[in-house]
């Protein structure tokens, strides 16, 4: 019965995907990305060939994807990168996309990253012959140092949520911000529209991010607030700041950490969106208000584009999307909460004009029973949310496809089901003993931290505060746990990890979990930033699994001259230690070499050696496995 079950199960898959017809439009495919230091920014347009207009479109993702160029190193610093869109014959240019680019001195030829951002709200430009224009700012060497980008709109057929009718632009430059005798209102004047007369609602969509730098931090460090008004009310207000010390893409070169004006280094910009009730055949006035500022020596800048779409009334009642799976998955943008064994959480949204209450959500992995949860909540048109599904996950086998598929919101048919089903790829988190030990070395600022493992509801199996904790001081906890999913989670308050270049004077920390012997079956990154978020399973009828690569750290990186080499490893071996000049890496500064060595610091001083920056080399039985940079200053 069991294998019947899957079968159907499996039979009824296959029908969902073979009805969902998609399609990728590349508009760059690995390009080289530069500065051009001349102007600060550098264009690259290239031509599109989109869907006609008279082909239905459900959905339109744009994944855009980073890689260190072939010939180059990666660039280095956060600058604001535009995507922009423009129809054959039409002078009117869209930003459908802006990325703040991360820092990438620590990137080796290996690295990629990948974001997404749904613009199915640009559909009606996005058709036939489209320039897409990739913008890239900055002024740093152009010759040895860039990006590899790909821009790739996944584009999905179907009816759409709604009929989209009209697009405007309401916004699109950089404000100044901050100057009494020039209010940034003088220039974020409310424009009035008047509505189709076949529109039914519409739909405001913002990319605003702040730059620059006056004596309180703003644009980029200073919080400020922003409302959007209709129709002379406040329809949304939003406090425009981001918190980066959980950035999935870490550690970076520079100051990553640091909370920013709604962005961060190594962030594709997810547009707000507000719904605006409009009225057919009525006009309308939005204005987008900034919290009143003024300050001596201005400098501050609010980047800002801003659209209406108009749209008609949704096309279903009830129609819920299963836009993401969180837990388990294998893609990047998840990669802090995963691999992963727990309870399963996925992203929902209501695109049906009907408030969703109520849901049926099949889900298993493969080869197990389907489960079947009966969710209920209340998620308005347009809204998304998380759900956390309650039977855990898990499997012995490495790699596994999971599967999820939405059926019967609010009791009713779903009228668009092609988008109610998806899969990833789950990955077997680590095994690890009943008996574990938590190695952790404290570093100078021992009261920002607090660890503590939870089983997959929530039920504390053990936890640690920082009362009587002292400054670089290893405290080792012996912990005993019963077989089950758990997660391992060390919070830093500050956001600044165990260690970070810009803060050298609060030294450098370190986590690991180790086994009754002493050996390594995990070990931790120092440069984590707000946490370290670690999943894994105890097993009473599997072996756990060592962690059998050498855990390397150089710390400070920034440094008048003394460095320390931080190496554990679980099995003794022939370590070198080579200091290479950066920009000529055949030439080798120093030379170290340690015979069947395991663990321990190890100290230099390159005081002597002129005022720039280096890379540090390990090499194991003679294979590199550890590359990074120093930069020596004054």
């Amino acid at each position: 019965m069991k294998q019947l079950n899957i079968l159907i199960f499996s039979l009824w898959v296959i029908g969902f995907v073979h009805t969902q017809e998609k399609t990728h439009v590349i508009s760059h495919n690995g390009e080289t990305i530069v500065t051009d230091p001349s102007k600060g920014n550098n264009s690259y347009k290239r031509w599109a060939v989109f869907p006609k207009k008279t082909k239905d479109i459900r959905s339109i993702i744009l994944n855009l994807k980073f890689q260190c160029p072939d010939s180059i190193r990666c660039a280095d610093w956060d600058y604001v990168d535009h995507i922009r869109a423009r129809q054959k014959n039409d002078s009117t240019v869209y930003e459908i996309a802006r990325m703040l680019t991360p820092y990438g001195g620590f990137f080796q030829k290996d690295w990629g990253f990948e974001w997404q951002v749904d613009v199915t709200d640009f559909s009606l430009i996005l058709r036939n012959e489209v320039e897409i224009d990739y913008i890239h700012s900055g002024y740093e060497d152009n010759k040895t140092r860039g990006w590899k980008v790909t821009v790739d709109f996944e584009i999905t057929y179907g009816t759409p949520i709604a009929n989209p009718i009209a697009i405007h632009k309401i916004y699109d430059g950089s404000y100044k911000y901050g100057y009494e005798n020039d209010p940034i209102e003088n220039h974020l004047v409310p424009v009035t529209i008047k509505a189709n007369s076949n529109t039914s609602f519409s739909k405001m969509k913002i990319h605003q991010t702040g730059h620059g730098m006056d004596a309180n931090g703003c644009g980029e460090f200073c919080s400020k607030y922003r409302d959007i008004v209709f129709n002379g009310e406040v329809v949304d207000h939003k406090d425009l700041w981001m918190e980066c010390g959980d950035n999935p893409l870490f550690p970076q070169a520079g100051t990553w950490i640091f909370d920013r004006a709604n962005w961060c280094p190594g962030y594709l910009v997810q547009p707000d969106e507000v719904l605006l009730n409009t009225v057919s055949a009525k006009p309308f006035t939005v204005d987008l208000n900034m919290e009143p500022y003024q300050t001596d020596n201005p400098s501050a800048n609010e980047l800002i584009s801003a659209f209406v779409i108009e749209y008609e009334k949704a096309n279903a009642a009830n129609d819920v999307t299963l836009v993401d799976i969180i837990q388990p998955s294998t893609r990047v943008m998840h990669s802090r909460k995963n691999p992963f064994g727990g309870l399963p959480v996925i992203r929902v949204k209501n695109n049906g004009s009907q408030p969703l209450k109520k849901m049926t959500i099949v889900y298993h992995l493969e080869g197990e029973k389907p489960q079947k949860y009966q969710w209920e909540g209340d998620v308005g048109f347009g809204e998304e949310t998380l759900i956390v599904l309650p039977t855990e996950v898990f499997s012995k086998k490495d790699t596994a496809q999971f599967h999820v598929a939405l059926e019967r919101p609010n009791g009713k048919r779903d009228a668009f089901s092609t988008d109610n089903l998806g899969q990833s790829t789950y990955q077997r988190p680590n095994i690890l003993p009943e008996t574990i030990i938590v190695y952790y070395k404290t570093n100078n600022k021992p009261g920002q931290n607090t660890y503590a493992i939870k089983n997959s509801f929530g039920d504390i199996a053990f936890e640690k505060d920082s009362i009587d904790m002292k400054p670089s001081t290893v405290y080792l906890d012996t912990i005993k746990l019963n077989p089950g999913n758990y997660n391992f989670k060390f919070n830093d308050t500050a956001g600044d990890g165990l260690e970070f270049w810009f803060k050298a004077r609060a030294g450098r920390g370190e986590v690991k979990l180790l086994d009754s012997l002493g050996r390594a079956i995990k070990q931790f990154k120092s440069d984590f930033g707000s946490h370290i978020n670690y999943y894994f399973t105890v097993r009473d009828d599997m072996p756990y699994e060592l962690d059998n690569k050498p855990s390397i750290a150089v710390f400070p990186a920034r440094t008048s001259g003394p460095i320390t080499l931080d190496y554990f490893s679980n099995t003794p071996a022939n370590v070198k230690v080579l200091i290479v000049d950066q920009e000529s890496e055949s030439k080798i500064l120093e030379e170290h070499n340690y015979h069947n060595f395991s663990k321990g610091p190890l100290d230099y001083n390159l005081s002597y050696l002129p005022k720039q920056r280096y890379y540090i080399k390990v090499y194991v039985e003679g294979e590199e496995i550890y590359k990074n940079r120093i930069r020596l200053k004054e």
